[in-house]
């Protein structure tokens, strides 16, 4: 995804531009989806339309200078969406400059990838927002920190099977108790 293009489009917003799989975000570290476009339907979201208004749920909320900023950006995504330019946006990669190497661990794999800036809320070549837990400058600080993510879920999962484990013993010493109960009563019916 061209986030940092459409960050540009949207008038270098404060708010943080980014991808995710299944959506373009336009947020802040509170709310990271405060406004987002679903890639394969383009229906625009805002994330605090609790009565389902859509554009109307962001009338009158304008910051200190009287500009309403999501308003403008709501709008500009329904721009590129009925011009069609937003499926540029979202199927193709931002131009680096200076490309600097970043990497992360997904699915149990070494991903390289660039940025032009390191750090938090600097985003991917492809939009990725670079939380500092997960993008790493160095491939041996991806690699250990994915080590030791894999190694606290993989602990926790044996902790939740023994608990289960537990869980399933007592189940079954009760299952048999009751069935006790049943042969004790039937016995006294003969």
């Amino acid at each position: 995804m061209k986030s940092r293009l459409l960050k540009q489009i949207l008038n270098n917003t404060g708010y943080d531009v980014h991808n995710k799989p299944d959506k373009i975000c336009i947020g802040s570290p509170l709310c990271s989806d405060l406004i987002s476009v679903d890639k394969k339907t383009l229906n625009v979201k805002y994330a605090l339309d609790t009565w389902r208004e859509g554009r109307k749920s962001l009338d009158g909320k304008s910051n200190s200078k009287g500009e309403n900023e999501l308003l403008f950006i709501w709008d500009k995504l329904h721009e590129l969406i009925e011009n069609g330019e937003i499926n540029d946006i979202i199927n193709g990669d931002d131009i680096l400059i200076i490309p600097l190497p970043i990497y992360t661990v997904k699915d149990g794999k070494l991903i390289e990838t660039f940025t032009d800036a390191y750090g938090y809320p600097n985003v991917t070549i492809s939009g990725e927002l670079m939380y500092e837990n997960e993008y790493f400058k160095t491939k041996e600080e991806a690699i250990k920190e994915g080590i030791k993510e894999y190694e606290y879920y993989e602990n926790n999962l044996k902790e939740q099977i023994i608990e289960s484990e537990k869980e399933i013993l007592k189940k079954r010493e009760k299952a048999i108790e009751l069935n006790n109960y049943i042969l004790n009563l039937t016995s006294l019916l003969n």
